[in-house]
């Protein structure tokens, strides 16, 4: 049942270590600036994306939904982004398109106000079954200002049950992205410069990236059984180096991935995200409570507000400019 699967999912990032082997945020080296431009607590973090206004450039990023263990993580994330003006997005809703009762593991946090919530759908059910009245469903099932649509087939190859047919994707999601809103999410394995070129031709409104660097859907199935995950543990592209090259095709981006701290938010932005998405560093504090989910984000932007002061930067936007260095494996991808 694709609920077991959700809490399979959930606990085993929890109990095991499915990180990548490499974390490529630590290649990325802002340079200090002895004397900032201005008092750190003039420094702006608020940002626009998709004409919604955040306090801070942060999202909590897809994670889960579709088991009753699940709407009190979901309930407790959509607290914490309310009180402090970020965005969220849920996990896969196809449980619920599914499986009407479980909605309201999802739609839970349409309780909370935030600035910007995204839905999640997945790119192998759009190939197979799914059209626009799953598209609608998703969206009004929490309110959505825009849907995620995840390409998870580094997961799905390794799956038992994955689903790996990609005939006539591309026309499809070119149909959708007309009506609809639609962000192309990875999940944990990259964004490549082809395919980033297509979802913007194609009409999608941003894209995020979720690459090499935090968890390993080969690793968390490795664990469910699926002895190829082993294989492909690091299979994908770096985060980072998937900002990289995609920033010039100026389209939102999300830099995802493996983000830990402020100082990894910072690093996205300097490499040309609008937002950064966390989430497993986010998972241990929901199971708890919105309180300590809160403190956690809260101790996130401190740390970037910090890095942005010491940057000689102002503001997000500014992050852009900002000099940094670049060493080790992330280095050697961009020689190729």
């Amino acid at each position: 049942m694709i609920e077991n699967r959700k809490l399979e999912h959930l606990n085993i990032c929890l109990e095991k270590n499915v990180r990548s082997h490499h974390n490529y945020w630590d290649d990325v080296i802002i340079k200090h600036e002895t004397i900032p431009s201005v008092d750190l607590e003039d420094i702006s973090l608020e940002v626009e994306f998709l004409g919604r206004k955040l306090n801070a450039p942060i999202i909590v990023d897809a994670m889960t939904g579709g088991h009753k263990v699940a709407k009190k993580i979901n309930e407790n994330i959509a607290k914490a982004c309310s009180e402090l003006g970020i965005g969220m997005a849920v996990g896969s809703q196809r449980a619920a398109i599914e499986k009407r009762e479980l909605e309201d593991t999802y739609s839970v946090i349409k309780n909370y106000e935030m600035p910007l919530r995204l839905g999640n759908l997945g790119a192998p059910q759009v190939t197979l079954e799914y059209g626009e009245v799953e598209i609608r469903k998703a969206i009004e099932m929490i309110d959505a200002h825009a849907l995620e649509l995840h390409f998870n087939y580094l997961q799905e190859a390794i799956q038992p049950e994955g689903e790996t047919v990609v005939k006539g994707l591309k026309e499809k999601l070119k149909k959708l992205a007309e009506k609809y809103k639609l962000i192309a999410k990875e999940t944990g394995a990259g964004i490549s410069r082809k395919a980033g070129e297509f979802f913007k031709s194609a009409g999608f409104v941003a894209l995020d990236v979720s690459g090499v660097s935090g968890t390993s859907f080969a690793a968390v199935e490795y664990y469910r059984g699926g002895e190829l995950g082993e294989t492909f543990w690091d299979w994908g592209i770096p985060s980072p180096y998937s900002l990289l090259i995609l920033r010039e095709l100026e389209i939102p981006l999300i830099g995802s991935g493996g983000i830990s701290n402020g100082l990894d938010v910072a690093r996205a932005l300097a490499l040309g995200a609008t937002l950064a998405g966390i989430s497993r560093e986010i998972l241990p504090y929901a199971f708890k409570s919105s309180d300590a989910v809160i403190n956690k984000l809260e101790r996130i932007v401190k740390e970037l507000k910090i890095t942005i002061f010491l940057s000689g930067a102002t503001n997000v936007k500014e992050m852009r400019n900002v000099s940094y260095v670049i060493r080790g494996e992330l280095r050697e991808w961009l020689k190729q």
